[in-house]
């Protein structure tokens, strides 16, 4: 049957070419245009046969336009903007706001597949603003759906989704002379591009979420590698701290003074030396070793410069015996004051613990 319709049109022409000189170019730009929504295949074969060499400017005008506008519903991808070019070279001069209107859309769809991006967008948004004057609303509805996959292509899908919103509005504005199915038929297309958009925008979003919590989380898990490495080094350090600060506090002149308190005699008169100085510094060591003199005033801000003094020595290990004459007192009154720092001023009269044992435990540790 479509043969058949095709055979009829080809004599027609042919009879029509025994016209005066134009006449079968006018008739058969006129019939492919009519035919190019319904059968684009048989106004495919009319153009072929129009021969370009008996057109004036406005009959190949038209014809670049036809050619250009059957490649693009045909879906076949542009290669050459030279026929679009000279279409709109034309109608630009010539042609009314319909007609500039349609040959800046062909001319942006062939711009797009070329990938002549930026004046795509101009001549789109010219061509919708010329068909929005015409108020020809099936032409806006394409121009706007055509769009809308031109910036899908290039990843635009908040402006992507603009002009389905804008297609779908143009549908509802079309004139009441359509039957009332096809015109819900027209808006429920429209507004399924709408949600089918609408919903490859979320996805997109959704996806591009998705990607970024990926790349959070390899970041997070970078970070916690680093941040083991970095412990196990500060650990190695602290632990080298330590060592080191024991180091200088057992090789120290003054702890070894100290400690050879234990090893006098008691009934020996003579008593090693020791001065404010050796006090000072043997305080200062336990204090940045071990921190014993502020955790022992954190339990009493009561207690004295001579508290401190002797609970450096009972750090130490000497016992009261050894180092009375040197506090200037006798065992006995040196045993006293202990057990009132104990009992008064750290307030450890109920602990069964010495508190040679307290100060020992206290110091027990370097910081």
């Amino acid at each position: 049957m479509n043969n058949l319709r095709i055979l009829l049109y080809m004599m027609l022409l042919s009879l029509a070419a025994c016209h005066p000189e134009g006449t079968s170019v006018k008739q058969g730009l006129d019939k492919a245009a009519q035919l190019m929504e319904q059968d684009p295949d048989t106004a495919s074969i009319i153009l072929e046969t129009i021969q370009s060499s008996q057109m004036n400017e406005a009959q190949l005008a038209e014809y670049n336009l036809l050619c250009t506008q059957l490649n693009e519903d045909k879906n076949i991808p542009h290669s050459s903007d030279k026929q679009i070019r000279q279409a709109a070279s034309y109608y630009e001069k010539h042609g009314d706001e319909y007609q500039k209107s349609k040959v800046y859309y062909y001319l942006a769809c062939v711009e797009s597949d070329l990938e002549q991006k930026e004046d795509a967008e101009i001549h789109f948004k010219e061509a919708i603003k010329l068909a929005k004057e015409t108020e020809e609303y099936d032409h806006l509805a394409k121009i706007c759906k055509r769009c809308s996959l031109y910036y899908q292509k290039y990843g635009n899908f908040d402006e992507a989704l603009e002009m389905e919103r804008k297609a779908y509005a143009s549908q509802l504005m079309l004139n009441d002379n359509k039957s009332d199915s096809s015109v819900i038929l027209s808006s429920a297309l429209g507004m399924f591009g709408v949600m089918s958009l609408l919903l490859g925008l979320l996805w997109k979003k959704n996806r591009h979420a998705l990607s970024q919590l990926d790349l959070f989380k390899e970041e997070i898990l970078k970070k916690d590698v680093e941040s083991d490495k970095l412990m196990l080094q500060c650990n190695h350090l602290e632990e080298k701290y330590q060592s080191l600060q024991l180091h200088i506090y057992e090789s120290s002149p003054v702890v070894s003074k100290v400690r050879q308190f234990k090893e006098r005699n008691v009934l020996s008169s003579k008593i090693p030396s020791f001065s404010e100085k050796d006090w000072t510094e043997l305080l200062r060591l336990q204090e940045n070793v071990y921190g014993l003199v502020s955790k022992l005033k954190e339990i009493s801000p009561k207690l004295t410069e001579e508290d401190l003094r002797v609970c450096a020595f009972l750090r130490e290990g000497v016992q009261p015996a050894y180092f009375a004459d040197l506090m200037k007192l006798t065992t006995e009154t040196l045993t006293r004051r202990i057990s009132r720092i104990k009992t008064e001023k750290l307030m450890l009269a109920n602990s069964k613990e010495s508190l040679e044992d307290i100060v020992k435990s206290l110091g027990a540790s370097p910081l």
